[in-house]
Protein backbone atom coordinates (compact mmCIF):
# COMPACT_ATOMS: atom_id res chain seq x y z
CA UNK A 1 0.00 0.00 0.00
CA UNK A 2 1.01 3.04 -0.89
CA UNK A 3 0.21 7.19 0.77
CA UNK A 4 -2.16 7.60 -2.52
CA UNK A 5 -3.74 4.03 -1.73
CA UNK A 6 -4.01 4.77 2.27
CA UNK A 7 -5.81 8.08 1.27
CA UNK A 8 -8.39 6.97 -1.55
CA UNK A 9 -9.26 4.47 1.00
CA UNK A 10 -9.63 7.17 4.00
CA UNK A 11 -11.95 9.10 1.28
CA UNK A 12 -14.18 6.38 1.37
CA UNK A 13 -14.04 5.27 4.97
CA UNK A 14 -14.83 8.89 6.27
CA UNK A 15 -17.82 9.82 4.72
CA UNK A 16 -20.54 9.47 7.73
CA UNK A 17 -24.24 9.37 5.50
CA UNK A 18 -26.56 11.34 7.98
CA UNK A 19 -29.59 9.94 6.80
CA UNK A 20 -27.94 6.38 8.49
CA UNK A 21 -26.12 7.96 11.99
CA UNK A 22 -26.84 4.64 14.10
CA UNK A 23 -25.57 2.49 11.12
CA UNK A 24 -22.72 5.12 10.53
CA UNK A 25 -21.69 4.45 14.78
CA UNK A 26 -21.84 0.85 14.28
CA UNK A 27 -19.23 1.13 11.63
CA UNK A 28 -16.25 3.17 14.17
CA UNK A 29 -15.16 -0.27 15.46
CA UNK A 30 -14.94 -1.88 11.84
CA UNK A 31 -12.60 1.31 10.75
CA UNK A 32 -10.99 1.48 13.90
CA UNK A 33 -9.71 -2.27 13.36
CA UNK A 34 -8.82 -1.38 9.85
CA UNK A 35 -6.65 1.72 10.61
CA UNK A 36 -4.86 -0.10 13.65
CA UNK A 37 -3.69 -2.96 11.43
CA UNK A 38 -2.44 -0.69 8.92
CA UNK A 39 -0.36 1.15 11.93
CA UNK A 40 1.03 -1.80 13.05
CA UNK A 41 2.48 -3.22 9.91
CA UNK A 42 3.90 -0.14 9.47
CA UNK A 43 5.11 -0.05 12.64
CA UNK A 44 6.67 -3.77 12.09
CA UNK A 45 8.05 -2.08 8.46
CA UNK A 46 9.21 0.69 10.12
CA UNK A 47 11.47 -1.30 12.20
CA UNK A 48 12.67 -4.09 9.86
CA UNK A 49 13.75 -0.66 7.44
CA UNK A 50 15.72 0.62 10.09
CA UNK A 51 17.46 -2.55 11.29
CA UNK A 52 18.43 -2.88 7.32
CA UNK A 53 19.80 0.46 7.76
CA UNK A 54 21.93 -0.28 10.92
CA UNK A 55 23.30 -3.08 9.14
CA UNK A 56 23.93 -1.25 6.30
CA UNK A 57 25.50 1.76 7.60
CA UNK A 58 27.95 -0.61 9.82
CA UNK A 59 28.88 -2.30 6.54
CA UNK A 60 29.71 1.16 4.60
CA UNK A 61 31.69 2.13 7.58
CA UNK A 62 33.93 -1.11 7.52
CA UNK A 63 33.88 -0.49 3.32
CA UNK A 64 35.01 3.08 3.76
CA UNK A 65 37.78 1.84 6.51
CA UNK A 66 38.85 -0.66 3.69
CA UNK A 67 38.78 -3.67 6.07
CA UNK A 68 35.51 -5.72 4.24
CA UNK A 69 37.19 -8.98 3.25
CA UNK A 70 37.20 -9.83 -0.62
CA UNK A 71 34.39 -12.61 0.29
CA UNK A 72 32.37 -9.66 1.70
CA UNK A 73 32.72 -7.13 -0.85
CA UNK A 74 31.46 -10.13 -3.28
CA UNK A 75 28.44 -10.63 -1.38
CA UNK A 76 27.70 -6.95 -1.90
CA UNK A 77 28.51 -6.39 -5.37
CA UNK A 78 31.06 -3.74 -4.22
CA UNK A 79 34.87 -3.64 -5.26
CA UNK A 80 37.38 -2.20 -3.29
CA UNK A 81 37.56 1.23 -1.93
CA UNK A 82 40.21 3.01 -3.63
CA UNK A 83 39.34 6.19 -1.85
CA UNK A 84 41.57 7.84 1.04
CA UNK A 85 40.45 6.10 4.54
CA UNK A 86 38.64 8.85 6.10
CA UNK A 87 39.22 9.29 9.59
CA UNK A 88 36.47 8.64 12.39
CA UNK A 89 35.82 12.23 12.47
CA UNK A 90 35.06 12.58 9.26
CA UNK A 91 32.95 9.33 8.87
CA UNK A 92 29.69 10.89 9.52
CA UNK A 93 30.26 13.23 6.51
CA UNK A 94 30.77 10.07 4.16
CA UNK A 95 28.24 8.11 5.61
CA UNK A 96 25.73 10.85 4.96
CA UNK A 97 26.60 11.14 1.15
CA UNK A 98 26.42 7.28 0.44
CA UNK A 99 23.56 6.75 -2.08
CA UNK A 100 22.81 3.11 -0.31
CA UNK A 101 22.41 4.79 2.77
CA UNK A 102 20.30 7.61 1.63
CA UNK A 103 18.17 5.12 -0.76
CA UNK A 104 17.06 3.00 2.98
CA UNK A 105 16.48 6.47 4.29
CA UNK A 106 14.23 7.68 1.84
CA UNK A 107 12.33 4.38 2.57
CA UNK A 108 12.21 4.83 6.31
CA UNK A 109 11.27 8.19 5.92
CA UNK A 110 8.20 7.11 3.52
CA UNK A 111 6.54 4.50 6.30
CA UNK A 112 7.52 7.32 8.59
CA UNK A 113 5.25 9.56 7.02
CA UNK A 114 2.48 6.34 6.16
CA UNK A 115 2.74 5.97 9.96
CA UNK A 116 1.87 9.74 11.06
CA UNK A 117 -1.25 9.47 8.50
CA UNK A 118 -2.94 6.48 9.89
CA UNK A 119 -1.86 7.98 13.51
CA UNK A 120 -4.22 11.24 11.62
CA UNK A 121 -6.95 8.82 10.28
CA UNK A 122 -7.09 7.10 13.37
CA UNK A 123 -7.61 10.30 16.15
CA UNK A 124 -10.48 11.19 13.32
CA UNK A 125 -11.96 7.69 14.45
CA UNK A 126 -11.72 8.45 17.60
CA UNK A 127 -13.70 11.94 17.12
CA UNK A 128 -16.39 10.06 14.80
CA UNK A 129 -18.89 8.84 17.53
CA UNK A 130 -18.55 12.38 19.09
CA UNK A 131 -19.12 13.71 15.17
CA UNK A 132 -22.48 11.51 14.86
CA UNK A 133 -23.68 12.48 18.25
CA UNK A 134 -23.11 16.13 17.47
CA UNK A 135 -25.26 15.66 14.38
CA UNK A 136 -27.96 13.28 16.17
CA UNK A 137 -28.33 16.48 18.60
CA UNK A 138 -28.44 18.59 15.76
CA UNK A 139 -31.38 16.84 13.90
CA UNK A 140 -33.33 16.34 17.53
CA UNK A 141 -33.07 19.98 17.87
CA UNK A 142 -33.91 21.01 14.40
CA UNK A 143 -37.22 19.06 14.87
CA UNK A 144 -38.01 20.91 18.37
CA UNK A 145 -37.01 18.32 20.83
Amino acid sequence: MNLDELAAEWDNDCVIVSDKLDNESLQTPKYHAKYLRYLMNFKIKAAALQNEYNVLRQKKFKYYRGEMSRDELNIEGWSQWQGIKPIRSEMDEWLTGDQDLNKSKIKIEYINIMIEAIESIMNQIKARDWQIKNAIAFKVFINGG
